[in-house]
């Protein structure tokens, strides 16, 4: 081992020495980090002050202790530009701020007193063309920005590209922006803006070129371009282009864009790059129910299947109540563009608590979207099916009886839809109505017809949307075949998930004897939540269900009702929400459990 000779002990003391003389020099405390608490005063809460507590770098950065009293002091100078800019973004252009620090105070007190001044507003808003005359803006309503509003810089941006959008979707594809100009006057609390736009000319949607597909023939995606070669170019019709491209689930981008086409004076070529996604999926899941117990569920689909957007699924359910395989086909553009054939198959053994079912159903029908809103169809049914029902068939006796049939139907339904999500909707309402005449062509001999028409609505509430009341009011309702004779798989039940969900799948109705629900030729069920985000990814959901199934063909309202409460967890993903929903019936009998638990992907309705 070697020592440190007599030099090297001498530099070290001189090093240590040299050391302590710069900590004597420093101010006490600039060798450790200083923690602090920020305090912004002279607003009240409203837009103003969640605006400044949102950019505050100084409540931000509080965990991140600064070095020293005069690295605090540097933060809280950056801080009170970006505050001075976050209230002229709000229109408050005669704000003052100012900071004071404590930094022997234990945390060290940071205090950014705001001084808002008053309110300025918008005077004048004027939009002039490239020469300096007043430009005529096509298009019909306000822009974002008006005279009397604040003279807040978030709607003036937004203004400029609602200028844009106008020309573009009035058939100038190449306007563009020039410097703006805007004026604040301090003396009167007013702002001005004069906006410069070159429109561009007049243009005309030319050829269209697609480029990135691999397996997708091209003619799927001409079908469904929304403008026609030789019209007036409109942006609008190039955007619902995109969104229809994407909407199909066969593109993991889109991109479409016009260029002047040196051929053909006056058109615009229209370029469309897109990018096909993996055609094949497989996937599985799982869900669980206090009264139908668990459910695992694995599927493979091609969206792509004969290179026309043909898509086939394949889906298999195990369960403690269900084991089933189906097959799900669409063929689109079916004789039109925006119908499609529809063709499905299943195989099925169903044991709820009333009844075991073990049927074939198959089906082959047409869709057609009648706008972005209304969906219709129609379709040809046929069922087999052998039924075991385990309610008593009368009060004295309560023995199993079996029927065996064959069914052929005529479904047909319309869908109305104006929300803004399938599986999480946050805004708008949905309606449903659907008829299917029925006829068994095996004893015995029955026609009926069945009906159902659902409505559901959501509204936001609150700042940022974080609440959102959802209901739904759905009815049920059997006709022309008296309750005795219909096959217990093909009667009426409410309860479980998606229904009321207090209650045991299908236990919320009348029961026999021996507390087996009996099914009924009508129900009525009415559901009420609101969904509160506490998180991004988190959200609790209070809900409160009732309604009840009905041995008539319409519902008796003199007749017990069957409600409860519960309170539901969700967690946000990418795909959709998980739903944890915990429910406990407020009419409480015997067969009915204190609690019923669901887990599955999606909202209740």
């Amino acid at each position: 081992m070697r020592r440190a000779g007599p030099r090297a002990g001498a530099n070290r003391g001189r090093l240590l020495s040299g050391l302590a003389f710069l900590a004597a020099l420093l101010p006490s405390g600039a060798l450790a980090e200083l923690s602090y608490r920020t305090e912004i005063v002279g607003i009240q809460s409203g837009d103003l002050g969640d605006l400044l507590d949102k950019v505050s770098q100084l409540k931000t950065l509080e965990d991140r202790f600064p070095a020293s009293a005069v690295a605090l002091r540097r933060r809280a100078e950056r801080d009170i530009d970006t505050l001075r800019e976050a209230a002229h973004s709000l229109g408050y252009w005669d704000a003052h701020l100012s900071v004071s620090i404590d930094s022997k105070a234990e945390p060290a007190k940071v205090v950014i007193t705001v001084s808002p001044g008053p309110l300025y507003h918008v005077s004048e808003v004027a939009v002039l063309g490239p020469d300096g005359q007043a430009l005529v803006v096509p298009g019909t309503g306000s822009l974002p920005l008006k005279p009397g509003d604040p003279a807040q810089t978030a709607p003036v941006l937004a203004a400029e590209t609602a200028l844009v959008a106008r020309f573009a979707d009035s058939g100038h594809p190449f306007a563009k922006v020039l410097p703006r100009r805007v004026v604040i006057d301090n003396g009167t609390g007013t702002m001005a803006v004069t906006y410069r736009i070159d429109p561009g000319p007049v243009m005309r949607f030319g050829r269209a070129t697609i480029s990135g597909l691999e397996r997708l023939d091209a003619g799927y995606v001409e079908l469904r371009l929304r403008w026609r070669a030789g019209a007036i170019y409109d942006a609008a019709k190039v955007e619902a282009t995109r969104l229809a491209l994407l909407e199909s689930g066969l593109f993991s981008t889109v991109a479409i864009t016009p260029s002047a086409d040196a051929t053909t004076p006056g058109a615009a070529a229209m370029t469309i790059a897109a990018t096909e996604r993996a055609h094949r999926t497989i996937g599985a899941g799982l869900a669980y129910n206090t009264s139908q117990g668990a459910a695992a569920r694995a599927f493979w689909e091609n969206r792509n299947l004969f290179g026309n957007a043909e898509y086939l699924k394949l889906d298999a359910s195990v369960g403690q109540q269900i084991d089933a395989v189906a097959a799900n086909f669409r063929r689109p553009d079916f004789l039109a563009t925006s119908q499609d054939l529809l063709a499905t198959a299943e195989v099925a053994n169903d044991t709820p608590v009333a009844y075991r079912s073990r049927r074939a159903l198959g089906t082959i029908g047409v869709e057609r979207r009648f706008g972005p809103l209304l969906t219709g169809g129609v379709s040809f049914e046929a069922e087999a099916a052998s039924v075991v029902q385990l309610a008593a068939l009368s009060p004295f006796t309560a023995a199993e009886r079996t029927q065996s049939y064959k069914l052929l139907g005529i479904p047909a339904y319309v869908k109305l839809d104006t929300t803004d999500n399938l599986l999480d909707p946050t805004r708008g309402w949905r309606a449903q109505l659907a008829v299917t005449p029925a006829h068994t062509i095996s004893s015995p001999d029955l026609t009926f017809v069945s009906s159902f028409l659902s409505a559901s609505t959501y509204h936001q509430i609150g700042a940022g949307g974080r609440v959102v009341l959802a209901g739904k009011l759905a009815l049920a309702s059997l006709d022309g075949a008296p309750l005795a004779d219909l096959p217990a798989d093909q009667r009426i039940y409410a309860g479980g998930g998606g229904s009321i969900r207090p209650y045991g799948y299908e236990m919320a109705g009348p029961l026999d004897s021996s507390n087996v629900p009996i099914g009924g030729k009508s129900s009525l069920v009415g559901n009420f939540e609101a969904r509160i985000k506490i998180t991004p990814t988190i959200g609790l959901v209070p809900f409160v269900d009732a309604g009840s199934y009905y041995e008539t063909n319409l519902p008796q309202f003199g007749q017990r009702l069957f409600y409860g409460v519960g309170l539901g967890l969700r967690y946000y993903t990418a795909f959709g929400p998980l739903r944890l929903d915990l429910a406990t019936p407020l009419y409480k009998r015997a067969a009915d459990s204190a609690i019923q638990v669901y887990i599955s992907l999606g909202q209740a309705f």
